[in-house]
């Protein structure tokens, strides 16, 4: 319980808001944050750390101190890999000093050598679909409308719309139509990956 109640009390800080305004932002009674933070309180229901974390803008796994992500799949830096959104029960160890909700790839193929190694695992914070204009010379999580998910250095196609997926040492692929693309916030090299024993 302390873990939690430590968590919060940090995301309070960044966020700076004191216990009422919180209280009130999660739609929680005006004591309710008071009330948690007292190392007195009893247990801290889910609901309840759930309401916390959107008021805070961070994640429920933030809340509760758990270090581990999700892999979610494999990305493709070579041949295609059609990315499904699914659950897994394999993670990896949470990157240091990124809060907010992750997702884990693996890394398959090596057209994005030697910059991206076949096994590493990257990770992205999908927060919507589409292409922010920010993300154009980027390196990206990239998912085309007809299904496939790349790991490619995203940059503007000959139209707008359109988007070219550019390699290291392979072909670029030109003129897609992008679904959503995502900058990668932490990779996590294969021979890392091994060491630490994250799977």
């Amino acid at each position: 319980m302390e873990r939690i109640r430590e968590a919060i009390r940090r995301a309070m800080s960044r966020k700076d808001i004191k216990a009422k305004p919180l209280a009130r932002a999660a739609g929680l009674g005006e004591t309710a944050v008071r009330d948690i933070l007292d190392p007195t309180s009893a247990d801290i229901k889910f609901s309840t750390l759930n309401k916390l974390a959107d008021a805070l803008e961070c994640s429920l796994e933030d809340l509760m101190g758990v270090d581990e992500v999700p892999l979610a799949g494999r990305i493709g830096a070579g041949g295609t890999i059609i990315f499904e959104d699914t659950r897994s029960d394999q993670t990896v160890m949470r990157p240091p000093n990124i809060g907010g909700k992750l997702e884990a790839l693996e890394v398959s193929g090596d057209s994005m050598l030697p910059k991206f190694s076949d096994g590493d695992v990257i990770y992205i914070q999908r927060l919507h679909d589409g292409v922010l204009p920010a993300y154009i010379g980027e390196y990206c999580a990239v998912r085309l409308v007809t299904g496939e998910t790349y790991l490619k250095l995203l940059a503007k196609g000959s139209r707008p719309g359109r988007f070219t997926l550019r390699s290291l040492n392979a072909a670029d692929i030109e003129d897609v139509e992008v679904e959503w693309a995502t900058p990668v916030v932490f990779i996590l090299p294969r021979f890392a990956r091994n060491r630490l024993s994250v799977i």
